[in-house]
C-alpha cells in the first residue's frame, strides 16, 4: 500500500470520517489548465445580466457588477404539484435563472466556463446545475430529460471556477441557457437561506477538449490501466492509430530501461489502434511506459492485492459515507429519522445501512449485498492485513444491523423508500415519508442466502452469528411459502432494485440460497431444492447453441424462462453474477452428486460466451453487453420490466438499437451496450458480468476468464477510451460525479458509461447528470466481491 493512503487513512482514524481527495488529478483542474483560444461573453461586468429572467420558487435578482444572484429557503411547506403525497422521490421544488437565445450555433466552441460563489450555511455539498437546450438537428434534453444538463459541486463561501466542456453535445440551436437548483430540504446542521452568485460566463473554444464519444482516444493519450496490471496476466495499452514507433518500460525509481518492444498496429470491430503489449515482462514494481515523447502516469505491475488494496479502502470510505441514520463527518447527521415502515400494527424507523445512490433514498437489498461483499472481501484480507479486516467487519456490521432491523418476523420486510431530501426527523409532518413493504418470495430467498453467506463468514463467537442463522432459516421458509403458493405470480415491485428481475434469475437466487443453507444447516432437504430450483435455470441456459452468418455457433447464455423466447439483459441494475453463484454453490455442496458433469458443462459454456463477447469491444477490456433477439420488444410483460419509464417509442427504438450492434444472423444481434432508453450506464454490468467471469475461472481454473474479470476493473480505472478513472480519488483524471446531497466522496463509482440516443459506441460527457453519472453504493459492493474472487485466485496461485 502506497504511503500515501497510509497518511490519508491515519488522518480518517480508519476511517471514521471521510478521505480527502487530491483535486490536482481531476478532470477538472486538468480543464482549467487548458488554452483558450476563442471567447465569447454571455454575462460579465459589462454586459447581458439584463437578459436573465427567473424560473421556477425562491428569487433572483441583477447586483452590481454584473453578478446574477440566486436564493430561497432550503425547504417549503408543501411539495411541489403533481408529488405524491408523502414526498416520494421529491425534492421542494426548482429555483432557477435562464437566458433565452435564439437558436444560436455554437458548434465552433467547445467549453462553458463560469464562476459561482455559493453561501449554504451547514449544507454539506453546495452545488447548481448548468443547463442548456438545443432546438437544432436533435433536440436537447432527449425526451428523458437526461441529456443538456451538469450538476456542478462547490465549495462554499469562496469563488469557484469551473468549466463545462461540450465536445460532443448538439448544439446548433442553442435556444436557452439555465443556472439552477432543487431544494433538497436541511440537514441538523443547516442554515434557513441559500445563496448563489454568478459572474464572468464566456462561451469559450479551448485547445486539446476531453473526447466524450467512440472509441478512438485522443492523438496524445496513452489508455491504461492506472492500477497496473498483474505479474501473469495480459499488459496492454492503447493508443490513437498513427503511433508506430516502439515502446519502453521504465522503471520509477531508478529511471532503468527494463523492456522495449515494438508499438503494434490492431484493426478490431471497433476501430484502428496502435497498441503497446509488454505480457512478457513479468518483474513486480512500479514503473512508466514511453512512447515517442509521451509517458504515462506512474502504475504497478504486482498481485492482485498489490495493487487494488488502496481501492478497498476507498470503497469502505464511500460505504461509510453513505451511512444512513448515523452522524458522517462533513456530511450530514444522524439522518432520516421520521422515514416509517408499518405493517400489522408495527411501526419501523427506516433508517440505517446506505444510502442507495446520488439521492438518499434505501434500498433493502441493495444494502444487504453490500454487506455481504464487505465480509467475502474481509474474508480474503484477513490473514494478510487484518486491520482491513476489522474495518470491513466492521463496516459489515452496520449493514447486518438493517437487515435484521427491516424483519417484521413473518415473511413481510421494509423493503425500499424514494428519498430525495434530508427529512426533518420531527415524525407527525408533511415530510415523512412511508417505507414500502411485502411479503416478497424473490426478496426473501436472495436475503436468506444473503443472512446464511454472512452468518459463515463470521467468527464462532460474534454475537449475531446464531441470528442471522435463525433468520436465515426462517426466511427461506417464508420464500418458498409463497414460491409453492404463489408461484412466480407476485408481480415485480416498482422502484424496487429487484424489479427487472426473470423467472431464471429468480431460480438462481433460489437455488444458490439452498446451497447455503444447506451448506449452513447440513440437511437434506436444502441440497434437494438447490437441485430443483437450478434444473429450471438449465432449461433456461442456451446449451445447444445458435448458429451465426460466419459458422460459429454460441452459446452459454441464458433466457429469462425455459421457453427461450427472450433473453435475459440487465441495462441498469445487473445480478448476471447470480447465475454463477447458484452453480458455484452447488458445486461446492454437493461435488459428488450425479448431476455434477452437467453443471460444469453449463459453466464451461457459459465461460465460452464470455469470451466470445470480449472479442468485440478488443483492444478495450469491457465486456460486450449480450446477444438480442429481433422479437424481443414483442413480449410487452418482460419489455416493461427492462425498461423502465418509456413510453410507445421504446418499441421502435429497439429495433434500431440492434441495427446499431453486430448483427449474428437473421434473428439475432450482439449489442456492446445494453439496449437502454432512460436508465443508462454500463459499471454494474460490467462488474457483475466480471464476477460471473471469475466465478467461472475459478471453477474451471481458466486463467483466461480471471484475465477478463480483472479485466472490468481496469476499464473502471482508466482502460477506457477517455482515459478516466471512473472512481473518485483512485487513478488518474476522475471527474466530478452526481452526488448531489452528499457531495463527491473518495472510492464512489457512477452508473458508468453510456451511449448517446440509439448508438452503441461508449459516450461519457462531462454533463454531470443521472442516471450515468449518478454514485451507486452497490457499484462498491460489487467491487469488492469481485476484488475478493481475484483475492482468492492469486492464493491459489501462490499455492
Amino acid at each position: 500500500m502506497a504511503s500515501k493512503i497510509e497518511r490519508e487513512l491515519e488522518l480518517s482514524n480508519l476511517i471514521h470520517r471521510p478521505l480527502q481527495v487530491d483535486e490536482s488529478a481531476s478532470l477538472e483542474a486538468d480543464s482549467l489548465k487548458k488554452e483558450v483560444l476563442d471567447r465569447v461573453v454571455i454575462l460579465d461586468q459589462a454586459a447581458g445580466s439584463d437578459r436573465w429572467m427567473h424560473r421556477g420558487l425562491g428569487a433572483s435578482s441583477v447586483l452590481e457588477g454584473g453578478l446574477l444572484q440566486l436564493t430561497s429557503p432550503f425547504v417549503m411547506d408543501t411539495w411541489p404539484e403533481g408529488s405524491p403525497r408523502d414526498g416520494d422521490y421529491s425534492t421542494y421544488g426548482h429555483v432557477g435563472v435562464y437566458r433565452t437565445f435564439d437558436h444560436e450555433n455554437w458548434e465552433h466552441f467547445n467549453r462553458i466556463s463560469f464562476e459561482i460563489y455559493p453561501n449554504c450555511s451547514g449544507m454539506s455539498n453546495p452545488h447548481i446545475k448548468v443547463a442548456l437546450k438545443n432546438d437544432g438537428t436533435i433536440q436537447i434534453p432527449d425526451i428523458y430529460h437526461r441529456e443538456g444538463s451538469n450538476v456542478i459541486n462547490l465549495k462554499d463561501r469562496q469563488w469557484n471556477v469551473c468549466s463545462m466542456e461540450i465536445p460532443d453535445l448538439p448544439r446548433d440551436g442553442i435556444t436557452e441557457l439555465e443556472f439552477c437548483y432543487d431544494m433538497y430540504g436541511k440537514d441538523r446542521a443547516t442554515g434557513d437561506t441559500m445563496t448563489f452568485r454568478i459572474r464572468n460566463v464566456f462561451l469559450e473554444k479551448v485547445a486539446y477538449p476531453n473526447i466524450s464519444k467512440g472509441w478512438q482516444p485522443r492523438s496524445k493519450d496513452i489508455i491504461f490501466s492506472h492500477n497496473g496490471y498483474s505479474v501473469e496476466q495480459p499488459k496492454t495499452m492503447i493508443l490513437a492509430e498513427r503511433h508506430t514507433s516502439s515502446f519502453t518500460v521504465i522503471e520509477l525509481e531508478t529511471g532503468e530501461e527494463k523492456f522495449t518492444g515494438p508499438v503494434n498496429h490492431a484493426s478490431t470491430s471497433i476501430g484502428s489502434f496502435s497498441v503497446v503489449d509488454f505480457s512478457a515482462f513479468k518483474e513486480k514494481g512500479k514503473y512508466i511506459v514511453r512512447v515517442g515523447e509521451l509517458l504515462t502516469k506512474p502504475f504497478e505491475i504486482g498481485g492482485a492485492a498489490d495493487r487494488w488494496e488502496d481501492s478497498i479502502w476507498k470503497s469502505i470510505n464511500f460505504i461509510y459515507c453513505e451511512r444512513c441514520g448515523c452522524p458522517v463527518h462533513g456530511i450530514h447527521g444522524s439522518c432520516h429519522e421520521d422515514i416509517l415502515a408499518r405493517h400489522n400494527g408495527g411501526t419501523i424507523i427506516f433508517n440505517g445501512g446506505w444510502h442507495d445512490a446520488g439521492d438518499v433514498s434505501q434500498q433493502l437489498v441493495q444494502t444487504a449485498e453490500v454487506a455481504c461483499a464487505l465480509y467475502e472481501i474481509a474474508h480474503q484480507v484477513k490473514e494478510r492485513n487484518y486491520p482491513l479486516y476489522l474495518r470491513l467487519v466492521e463496516e459489515g456490521e452496520w449493514g447486518v444491523d438493517f437487515i435484521l432491523k427491516t424483519r417484521f418476523g413473518d415473511g413481510y420486510r421494509a423493503t425500499s423508500a424514494g428519498i430525495r431530501i434530508w427529512s426533518d426527523g420531527i415524525m407527525g409532518n408533511m415530510d415523512d415519508m412511508t417505507a414500502r413493504v411485502h411479503n416478497n418470495p424473490y426478496e426473501n430467498f436472495i436475503l436468506s442466502g444473503i443472512e446464511a453467506q454472512i452468518a459463515m463468514f463470521m467468527e464462532d463467537g460474534d454475537l449475531l452469528k446464531d441470528k442471522l442463522t435463525a433468520c436465515a432459516i426462517q426466511d427461506f421458509k417464508y420464500a418458498v411459502e409463497q414460491f409453492e403458493l404463489r408461484s412466480f405470480a407476485p408481480k415485480p415491485i416498482f422502484w424496487e432494485h429487484t424489479y427487472m428481475s426473470s423467472e431464471s434469475l429468480f431460480m438462481a437466487t433460489a437455488s444458490w440460497s439452498a446451497s447455503h443453507q444447506y451448506q449452513l444447516t447440513g440437511e437434506a432437504s436444502y441440497a434437494i431444492k438447490a437441485v430443483e430450483y437450478l434444473d429450471y435455470v438449465i432449461d433456461s441456459q442456451e446449451l445447444a447453441g445458435i448458429r451465426t452468418d460466419d459458422g460459429k455457433t454460441v452459446a452459454g447464455f441464458f433466457y429469462r424462462t425455459p421457453e427461450k423466447k427472450v433473453i435475459q439483459h440487465f441495462n441498469h441494475q445487473a445480478r448476471e453474477h447470480v447465475y454463477l453463484q447458484a452453480f458455484s454453490e452447488i458445486l461446492k455442496t454437493q461435488p459428488e452428486h450425479a448431476k455434477r458433469d452437467g453443471w460444469m458443462e453449463s459453466v464451461r459454456s457459459y465461460g465460452e460466451y464470455i469470451k466470445f463477447l470480449t472479442a468485440f469491444t478488443a483492444p478495450y477490456p469491457m465486456i460486450s453487453s449480450g446477444i438480442y433477439h429481433v422479437d424481443e420488444n414483442e413480449d410487452r410483460e418482460s419489455f416493461e420490466l427492462q425498461h423502465l419509464l418509456v413510453g410507445e417509442e421504446a418499441k421502435a427504438l429497439y429495433t434500431e438499437q440492434l441495427r446499431q450492434g453486430v448483427r449474428l444472423n437473421d434473428n439475432h444481434y450482439l449489442k456492446r451496450f445494453p439496449v437502454w432508453f432512460s436508465f443508462k450506464g454500463n459499471t454494474a454490468i460490467v462488474l457483475s458480468t466480471g464476477k460471473a467471469a471469475s466465478l467461472a475461472g475459478l471453477l474451471l481454473e481458466d486463467r483466461e476468464l480471471i484475465s477478463i474479470a480483472e479485466s472490468q476493473l481496469q476499464w473502471v480505472v482508466g482502460k477506457n477510451p477517455f482515459g478516466q478513472s471512473l472512481m473518485y480519488g483512485e487513478g488518474y483524471n476522475f471527474a466530478q460525479q452526481y452526488s448531489v446531497l452528499s457531495g463527491e466522496i473518495v472510492g464512489e463509482i457512477p452508473v458508468g458509461v453510456q451511449t448517446f440516443e440509439n448508438e452503441d459506441i461508449p459516450y461519457w460527457p462531462q454533463m454531470n447528470n443521472a442516471t450515468y453519472k449518478e454514485v451507486w453504493v452497490g457499484l462498491a459492493g460489487k467491487w469488492l466481491s469481485l476484488l475478493s474472487d481475484l483475492y482468492a485466485y492469486d492464493k491459489r496461485s501462490e499455492a
